[in-house]
């Protein structure tokens, strides 16, 4: 009975190679002393180089970043992937690998990274260099977009760096493009629609968006029209404005303002601008004959020229169109234009 009680307490405190790994979890030092002890009275156990890897794993991987001591010991996975935000460099593939026997789980659970939220929880998850790729790319980019309009400031650098390297990035940056073409063409929406452009890009998306150039030139001429003064350059602007095709009642009233200053400064070239800009919208039900000459007596005469010259490619043989493009060309001191334009009519006249 003695006997019995003595082997039963022998065997409780004994030393194994999982009391070893679980002591390693608070105190490393402590835990390689008694394995180095536990290989002199058990040098046959097949176990022993497994955990001596282990074990020299968590050794070197402390001592090379102390920054990260604490999460390694502990075998505290999650932390430590939140630690990597942080952290500055790369791990090589050696060090990756001395990583899984630390962490077993390592590749799986970064390749079960799958939605939005876990790359916002673990965005740094590629300096390990372990592969991820999307298995669901269109309902990623589907919440990844609602998102997005729920929160702006959601798409950081170091978001869409994470982005950029998951091993299908392109294809996640052709959803987003392909889902920003199905949207709806409201004003409100074109920041977060040419945002959104520029992420798809980032990501590897390298086809030309007739919508991404036309979202461009909108805020590009915005921006005009805030840091404009001077009423010369309002024709050029209108004609800027003419050439976008999708809504633009916002660059409209921006137009009125803008006009309404040069009004008041009562430019003689400029002072029935602030009518036409009024009457934008309409005109594009009218033909462009009919533009034309409403350019012309608003003083949009440069506007007015290029309709013709747009005409004459159908008609180049219409001798009235050229006739008023000629005397358009002489009204804006563009001589040698007109002259080459009496030459045309002289010639086709004779005809």
């Amino acid at each position: 009975m003695v006997f019995l009680f003595f082997l039963a307490f022998s065997l409780l405190f004994a030393t194994s190679l999982d009391k070893i790994k679980n002591i390693s979890r608070e105190n490393l030092d402590k835990a390689i002393d008694m394995f180095l002890d536990y290989v002199k009275g058990h040098p046959k156990d097949p176990d022993i180089e497994k955990v001596g890897e282990f074990l020299f794993a968590k050794k070197h991987l402390v001592e090379k970043y102390p920054f990260l001591a604490k999460e390694i010991v502990s075998e505290d996975l999650k932390g430590f992937l939140k630690k990597l935000k942080t952290f500055p460099k790369t791990f090589s593939s050696k060090e990756t690998k001395l990583l899984e026997k630390i962490f077993p789980d390592l590749k799986s659970f970064i390749e079960d990274l799958q939605s939005v939220e876990d790359i916002l929880i673990y965005p740094s998850f590629w300096k390990l260099g372990i592969p991820l790729r999307i298995k669901d790319p269109e309902s990623f980019v589907s919440k990844l977009i609602e998102r997005f309009f729920e929160d702006p400031f959601l798409l950081s650098y170091e978001f869409i760096t994470a982005l950029s390297k998951i091993e299908n990035s392109k294809e996640l940056g052709e959803k987003i493009v392909s889902n920003v073409e199905k949207m709806p063409l409201q004003e409100k929406n074109y920041p977060y629609m040419l945002r959104l452009f520029e992420i798809a890009r980032m990501l590897g998306y390298n086809r030309p968006s007739d919508l991404e150039e036309e979202l461009r030139n909108y805020f590009l001429l915005s921006a005009k029209l805030s840091a404009s003064s001077s009423p010369k350059e309002l024709e050029e602007l209108v004609t800027e404005y003419e050439k976008l095709t999708i809504p633009k009642e916002e660059l409209r009233k921006k137009l009125l303002v803008f006009s309404s200053k040069v009004k008041r400064e009562n430019s003689e070239d400029h002072r029935y601008y602030y009518l036409l800009i009024l009457f934008l919208p309409f005109l594009f039900f009218f033909s462009s004959r009919f533009r034309a000459q409403i350019y012309r007596i608003f003083g949009a005469k440069k506007r007015a020229a290029s309709l013709y010259l747009k005409l004459l490619q159908k008609y180049p043989e219409n001798v009235k169109l050229r006739l008023k493009l000629a005397h358009l060309y002489e009204e804006l001191g563009m001589h040698e234009e007109a002259m080459k334009e009496y030459e045309i009519i002289k010639k086709l006249s004779q005809v």
